[in-house]
């Protein structure tokens, strides 16, 4: 019984919606340099670690 309820707690935490978060606004007259700039942006304020350390 106790295993049971520690997996059900443990199913029902990690079933927590992610919500993403979108930042990076793309329009359709947006130029390619525009957009290589806003992805360039975007890239420096991501919240992943960067593995190359």
């Amino acid at each position: 019984m106790n295993k049971f309820l520690l997996i059900v707690i443990f199913l029902l935490f990690s079933c927590t919606p992610n919500i993403p978060k979108n930042d990076f606004v793309f329009s359709d007259q947006m130029s390619f340099d525009e957009f290589k700039i806003k992805l360039k942006e975007y890239a420096k304020q991501n919240p992943y670690p960067n593995i190359d350390d």
